[in-house]
């Protein structure tokens, strides 16, 4: 998965428009960042890139940057 398909998808787990979806985008401040969103988000990132986010990384992830860098190893290279 590139980087801009992982943006598109979790966008559309959340259900917001990619473009909204920027590294310095406050996680807090987006209206369907739940805890439901947040259980969905790392079942996303497990069954889509194979690998295992420990709870406290989303949780401590203020933006969404922090969230890209934490998978950014299991992205493709564009």
């Amino acid at each position: 998965m590139t980087r801009e398909q992982f943006i598109q998808e979790f966008a559309a787990l959340i259900e917001i428009a990619p473009d909204h979806l920027q590294e310095d985008t406050l996680m807090a401040n987006l209206e369907n960042w739940d805890s439901v969103a947040y259980l969905s988000a790392m079942v996303f990132i497990d069954e889509r890139l194979g690998i295992t986010v420990k709870p406290e990384v989303l949780s401590r992830s203020e933006h969404f940057g922090d969230i890209l860098r934490a998978v950014e190893g299991m992205l493709e290279k564009q």
